[in-house]
C-alpha cells in the first residue's frame, strides 16, 4: 500500500512539472544587453518592423550610441536626435524603453521593447509583433 501511494504522489508531482515556454534565452541579462549596446562605435537599425510593415529604411540612415549616462544619440547627416534608454527587468523579462521627442521620426521608437535575441553583431527586440534589430558599426 504505501509503494502505491509512494507511486501516485510521484507520478502526480511529475505531471505537475510543466516546460515553461517563456523561459529566457540563458544571455537575457541586464549586464550583456547594456554591454551590446554601448558599443563605442555605435550601432544602426537593420530591421524595423512596425504593425506589420518594414520600415527599416526611415531608420537606417541613423547611428544609434547608446551612453553609460541612459542617453541615447541617434545621428544622420541632417542632425543629431538627443534621447534616453533604460534595460532593466520586469514580469522576468529583460527590456529595453527607448524615449525620443514626440516631433522627431525617432518617436516611433519610444516604447518598451522585449529583449528576444543577441549574438556577436546583432541584438532584436520585439513588442507586440513589432521589431527592432540593432546592428554593430
Amino acid at each position: 500500500m504505501k509503494q502505491l501511494i509512494f507511486m501516485l504522489c510521484l507520478s502526480l508531482g511529475i505531471l505537475s512539472c510543466q516546460k515553461d515556454d517563456n523561459v529566457s534565452p540563458t544571455n537575457d541579462s541586464i549586464s550583456s544587453v547594456n554591454e551590446f549596446l554601448r558599443n563605442q562605435n555605435g550601432l544602426r537599425i537593420t530591421e524595423l518592423i512596425e504593425e506589420g510593415t518594414n520600415k527599416t529604411s526611415q531608420f537606417n540612415p541613423y547611428l544609434f550610441v547608446f551612453n553609460e549616462n541612459g542617453t541615447v544619440t541617434a545621428t544622420q547627416s541632417s542632425g543629431t536626435i538627443n534621447g534616453t534608454y533604460l534595460v532593466f527587468r520586469d514580469d522576468n523579462r529583460t527590456e529595453l524603453r527607448m524615449t525620443f521627442p514626440n516631433n522627431t521620426i525617432l518617436f516611433k521608437l519610444s516604447d518598451d521593447w522585449y529583449f528576444v535575441s543577441q549574438n556577436a553583431n546583432t541584438i532584436r527586440f520585439e513588442d507586440n509583433g513589432d521589431i527592432v534589430q540593432f546592428q554593430k558599426q
